[in-house]
């Protein structure tokens, strides 16, 4: 006699059957992606072969492009495991080299280092008399602008001298940013699993060329800092005080992560709110009174630096004050935060967006900047800000795609360090307006492309 199964499993829906040639095909994308980055490593200096370097990064894209158009939302088996492999592979493969698109990097050690011996790097510039016998000839004379102090918050100087306390090398400085990646990545990977979107999503950051080339190839240590952002809104829901305290982390390590504040104060509970406000408070208070003086680096960024600009550029010209134009940019990004939160969007999905203003509207637009919105492009913004009760395996919900038009501009905006031939102003070079309008223009042209089909596609629905 046939056994009807029970009530409930009738209406289970069976999990999706592993699909081999996916994971084959992805494996395939990534190998050749890392491929690549192992020829880039052996170009030496990327500055005197900008053309090569900037070839091999556009052929790592067509993997990375190739890598994401082939994941899907199929089901993958022990995809976490290929995202990771290839994201540690890749990694690994530009950690050796030597950083010459950027010099931070080597600020990064001598900081450390200055704190490490009980210096100020706050009140005390690189090229300060009284830190003479901290210079060597490895580090010191690659510093950026020594004539002014540090810009970095005081966790950031933190790490930078447990590292130069350890060893103060740029290969040390490195491996604590690679850490810090990877760990960044694990997060990401486990945020996707709760979320039930597949852990091919991560692909969009773990994978792009852009993230691996200005962290694991220049050393740029924004993954300190963007590895709490991502645990604080991991946690924002399930733990709401281990997120505030991730977020003041992430905070007094870079300034950016303070784009999440306003949209998680109000998911908070009022105990969190206080343990992510007090540190934050106090943090950049003090942080706020040791860059104060003729040699504040912070200063002089906000008066003067600019690079990369596009929005900005107008924004300058239109105000006719540098210094009011960045009041201007600032005050647009406080009202979009503001538009926002009225809206109540998700917090993953507004910091995003606050992101990627202040990335626009900056009169500072390096490409490692980008990295700040790449990190949270995986994660779906229509997906749940909590996962439901566990239930039978079931297929994996499936994410919005990744946003393609900054995908896009985190390929082009290689243009910012020359166009194929070394400029000749070295580490001074800003790309010419023609060429940003190049850079940036592409990536709008692709999203106002996307925006007419989905207008079309709903208007077509509509008259049906």
């Amino acid at each position: 006699m046939e056994v009807e199964p029970p009530h409930d499993a009738q209406r289970r829906p069976l999990p999706p059957p592993p699909d081999l040639r996916a994971a084959r095909e992805l494996t395939a994308a990534g190998t050749g992606l890392v491929l690549t980055f192992v020829l880039m490593a052996q170009l030496g200096s990327w500055t005197r072969s900008l053309g090569t370097f900037q070839s091999l990064y556009a052929l790592g894209f067509v993997f990375f492009a190739l890598a994401l158009a082939r994941a899907g939302t199929r089901a993958i088996p022990r995809a976490g495991l290929i995202v990771f492999a290839v994201a540690l592979a890749a990694r690994l493969a530009l950690l050796p080299i030597t950083p010459t698109l950027s010099d931070d990097v080597y600020r990064y050690v001598w900081e450390g280092k200055v704190a490490a011996h009980g210096g100020d790097p706050w009140r005390q510039s690189p090229s300060d008399p009284s830190l003479a016998h901290l210079r060597d000839r490895a580090v010191h004379p690659r510093i950026n602008h020594p004539e002014l102090a540090t810009i970095y918050p005081p966790l950031a100087i933190a790490g930078f001298a447990v590292v130069a306390a350890l060893s103060p090398t740029v290969a040390a400085m490195k491996t604590w940013v690679l850490l810090n990646d990877l760990a960044l990545v694990l997060v990401l990977l486990a945020w996707a699993r709760r979320r039930r979107i597949g852990a091919q999503a991560v692909i969009a950051y773990a994978w792009n060329p852009l993230v691996v080339v200005e962290y694991a190839g220049s050393g740029h240590h924004d993954p300190t800092a963007i590895v709490w952002l991502v645990a604080a809104l991991v946690w924002a829901e399930r733990r709401p005080a281990l997120s505030a305290l991730a977020l003041a982390i992430g905070v007094l390590t870079k300034l950016a992560p303070l784009a999440a504040l306003p949209f998680l104060l109000s998911r908070w509970p009022w105990r969190a709110r206080v343990l992510a406000i007090a540190p934050i408070a106090l943090g950049l208070g003090w942080f706020w009174s040791r860059t104060l003086g003729p040699v504040s680096g912070l200063g002089a960024y906000w008066r003067t630096w600019s690079n990369n600009e596009l929005a900005f550029a107008y924004l300058a010209r239109a105000a006719g004050d540098p210094v009011l134009a960045r009041g201007i940019a600032l005050a647009l990004v406080v009202a979009l935060v503001a538009f926002l939160a009225w809206r109540r969007l998700e917090a993953a999905a507004a910091t995003r967006a606050t992101l990627r203003a202040g990335f626009v509207l900056s009169p500072v637009a390096h490409p490692w900047y980008l990295g700040w919105a790449l990190a949270l492009e995986p994660i779906a913004p229509s997906a749940p800000s909590a996962p439901s009760a566990p239930s039978a395996p079931s297929a994996p919900s499936a994410p919005s795609a990744p946003s393609a038009p900054w995908l896009l501009l985190s390929l082009t905006a290689v243009l910012s360090y020359g166009v194929l031939s070394p400029p000749a102003e070295g580490s001074g070079f800003h790309l010419p307006l023609a060429w940003r309008w190049v850079e940036y223009g592409l990536p709008l042209l692709l999203a106002i492309g996307i925006a007419a089909v989905r207008w079309r596609s709903r208007g077509n629905a509509g008259a049906s």
